[in-house]
């Protein structure tokens, strides 16, 4: 049964749902008309133009990571229950990771090949968290991203670490207040995503590196019958 203060808050936490689905759809509109001027343009630059197809070509990126972005904040805003299923870590990894790579072309991106690994999540919301948080990694990373998976004690371990800056306790703090700031939102976007998606037994722990850089651990159940 819901409680008072439970009941009083569900009028605004409405709101919040239905004008966050409101500019999922309007802003939507409006990056379908980028994505078809875009394949336009594309299309009909000559090839000898590079400057120009590569801005046009970051156009594209800017929307994918605006619609990421927006997808994020109302699949966070919803708080729908989501029943976990069973999906393939490493499927998720080796669809999201191709896409990064586009966007920072010259980062080494580090994913040694592997059986799959199934395990309980939610698979959208995991396939979501995991794209926005490689792409904050890789925005804020020097050289490169390594990514690892391990299997034990009935949990995969998820690990992705960048080169660069350390993150700062208020970055950090994301894991638990994901709407705390606006400065590198996409960190805290990624944080919070991952750990819905995983909130079934599963825990996600972010930390700096001795020698420089951060950390990030997933760790999520395996499923049953894998």
């Amino acid at each position: 049964m819901a409680t008072e203060n439970e009941s009083a808050a569900a009028p605004g936490r409405e709101r919040n749902q239905r004008m966050a689905r409101l500019l999922r759809h309007e802003v939507g509109d409006l990056l379908q008309s980028v994505y078809s001027t875009v394949a336009v343009l594309m299309e009909r630059l000559p090839a000898d133009m590079k400057l120009e197809r590569r801005l046009v070509t970051d156009l594209k990126s800017r929307a994918e990571l605006c619609k990421g972005e927006l997808d994020a904040v109302v699949e966070l805003v919803s708080q729908q229950d989501q029943t976990p299923d069973r999906v393939d870590l490493v499927a998720v990894l080796s669809a999201v990771l191709p896409q990064v790579q586009r966007r920072f072309p010259a980062l080494a991106l580090s994913f040694p090949a592997r059986s799959p690994v199934l395990v309980l999540a939610e698979p959208r919301t995991l396939n979501a968290a995991l794209w926005l948080l490689l792409v904050a990694m890789g925005q804020a990373a020097q050289k490169k991203v390594e990514i690892g998976i391990e299997v034990a004690n009935n949990h995969a371990e998820c690990r992705v670490e960048r080169d660069g800056y350390a993150a700062t306790p208020e970055q950090l703090a994301w894991l638990s207040q994901p709407f705390a700031t606006t400065q590198h939102a996409l960190f805290g976007l990624g944080l919070a995503l991952v750990q819905r998606a995983v909130r079934a037994g599963g825990e996600v722990l972010a930390s700096n590196r001795e020698d420089g850089g951060v950390s990030v651990r997933i760790r999520i159940p395996v499923s049953a019958s894998a």
